[in-house]
């Protein structure tokens, strides 16, 4: 990310306390239009605006902002999904502190390094947050085959997946739990749409995990995991 010297007086105070010599250039502060959604203590979720971000907290904007002290979850548009708390509220804003172990810290440094830099995956691109993700599931055919893959990007209404062999337009699959349509193909994979309701990013993040890893039975059924005709 590039340095912030041009940077006006009159932006939006840093999120958080101040970083650490070694740690300033991870957490610099950068002003970035992206939608964004935050899950409150009370179990609703809300859609807001990012007004600036870094990999250790980010400051947001919406219509009814959660408390300061409240623990929160943030999934910010081709950033991620992070878990963090409410240091400072205000009428129409939040910030939110979000470091927690390095590796994580890391991974959103990069995501946030990938998205200052990919300009047409701004604010105006979608209509819900892509976040993203690098999560192994288990996708089902219809004819009941299932096949190891990993979610790229996850939305309320989709998801980008990373598989090989890939299935042809228009099947009809499940991804973890989650009915979807494949509409598009890739490079890695291929993009489906979501065929049943979801109103919260949460309850799709969690039922496009594998049902193969959630299931009881320990390493014996984990380690079925990936292989063609699995049932799950």
């Amino acid at each position: 990310m590039g340095a912030d010297t041009d940077q006006k007086p009159t932006a939006p105070p840093s999120v958080g306390p101040e970083a650490n010599d070694d740690e300033r250039r991870r957490h610099r502060r950068v002003d970035l239009a992206l939608k964004a959604r935050v899950l409150k203590a009370n179990g609703e979720e809300e859609p807001c605006l990012v007004v600036n971000v870094s990999a250790g907290g980010a400051l947001l904007k919406a219509v009814n902002p959660p408390q300061a002290g409240e623990r929160v979850v943030v999934y910010i548009d081709n950033v991620g999904r992070y878990e963090g708390q409410v240091i400072r509220a205000a009428k129409h804003h939040f910030a939110v502190d979000y470091r927690s172990r390095k590796a994580k810290t890391k991974r959103a440094a990069d995501s946030l390094t990938y998205a200052l830099n990919t300009p047409h995956m701004r604010i105006d691109r979608r209509a819900n947050p892509r976040i993203r993700s690098d999560e192994p599931t288990v996708l089902t055919l219809e004819s009941g085959e299932t096949i190891s893959c990993e979610i790229l990007d996850i939305s309320l209404t989709g998801a980008s997946v990373a598989i090989e062999p890939k299935p042809e337009l228009g099947a009809l699959v499940t991804i973890g739990r989650m009915s979807a349509k494949v509409v598009r193909r890739h490079e890695k994979g291929v993009g489906v749409v979501f065929t049943g309701p979801a109103a919260k990013m949460e309850e799709v993040i969690e039922n496009t995990k594998s049902p193969i890893e959630t299931q009881s039975g320990g390493a014996g059924i984990a380690q079925q995991f990936g292989k063609k005709g699995v049932s799950v």
